[in-house]
């Protein structure tokens, strides 16, 4: 039960933290090994609904229903729990509390979002993300942006809502990007201001540079998907593409979210392959994403291109 306490106790103080009772967050982040005995745990609010994921096969039922009747102490708005027993690539989930819905629109900032909560890998957005996307809405203003590996095009959507001039989502997945559509219209934004290209980087850059230069090229690619991008070994060939399509100035934001790769090895390459960005700041994750090791988490920079 004392375990239960602190994860009780976390997701409170965090949610407390959420800008308004609309906004989806992690209430509990396990993941980050700051919590000794609850690595396995994390607890995720998408209002009205929350999402429980144990990794491995560490809680017992029991537990996690006195886990559930906790948070919906807790939460007076929740109308129904379920948990995600994940395994690797097995994923196995669990309706505790009612019937969490296999759709469902989700708000961060104002802003509203698709998701698919049951999916395992692809629920259609990273909660982490949050600090990067008002980072893309306070920076985007008048910008011709390129929004690489754009998936759902969450970023796409703020930088539409700080008043780029145009934004170019590009992904591999055709179905992916009509997801990054549909939250366009969910938000009511213009459309003639978006470009959507599925299309596959390492095959040619010339669909890209059709629409550019650009004024902020965000960079937020897979760690390790295969037979598409895998970072350690592909990151650098983007980067070496920035002279080719940024303007002077330009902002480069880099993502990247391996438990494998440190920080440093961001800078290593940026130093090798795109000499020519300089470093700004960096930008953490969503506050609730505490880490006890920052290096195995995700890590956001901000670089100048200054040629």
């Amino acid at each position: 039960m004392r375990n239960l306490d602190t994860v009780l106790n976390v997701c409170s103080e965090n949610f407390a933290q959420f800008g308004n009772e609309e906004d989806c967050g992690r209430l509990f982040h396990g993941r980050g090994h700051v919590f000794p005995e609850l690595e396995f745990l994390i607890v995720d609010w998408y209002p009205p609904y929350v999402m429980v994921g144990v990794f491995g096969e560490n809680a017992s039922e029991k537990w996690l229903q006195e886990l559930a009747r906790g948070l919906q102490d807790m939460l007076p708005d929740l109308k129904a729990l379920a948990v995600q027993y994940r395994g690797g690539r097995k994923t196995e989930c669990v309706d505790m509390i009612a019937c969490v819905p296999d759709e469902h629109v989700i708000h961060e900032a104002g802003h509203a979002f698709m998701i698919h909560p049951k999916r395992n890998q692809n629920i259609g957005f990273f909660l982490d993300m949050a600090p990067a996307r008002a980072w893309i809405k306070r920076n985007s203003n008048n910008c011709n942006v390129l929004n690489l590996f754009a998936f759902t095009c969450s970023f796409s959507v703020f930088a539409h809502a700080g008043g780029a001039s145009r934004i170019v989502n590009n992904d591999m997945s055709k179905p992916i990007l009509e997801r990054g559509r549909e939250n366009h219209l969910l938000n009511q934004q213009d459309l003639e201001r978006v470009k959507f290209i599925p299309h596959n980087l390492f095959k040619s850059w010339g669909r890209v540079r059709q629409f550019g230069r650009y004024d902020l090229i965000i960079i937020d690619p897979p760690t390790n998907q295969r037979g598409s991008f895998v970072a350690e070994k592909d990151y650098g060939n983007v980067l070496k593409r920035i002279s080719q399509i940024a303007n002077p100035g330009a902002k480069i934001m880099t993502c990247l979210n391996s438990p494998f790769l440190p920080k440093r090895f961001l800078q290593e390459q940026i130093t090798r392959r795109a000499p020519h960005c300089k470093f700004v700041e960096d930008i953490p994750a969503a506050g609730s994403f505490c880490e006890q090791f920052p290096d195995q988490g995700l890590k956001i920079s901000i670089f100048r291109f200054q040629p």
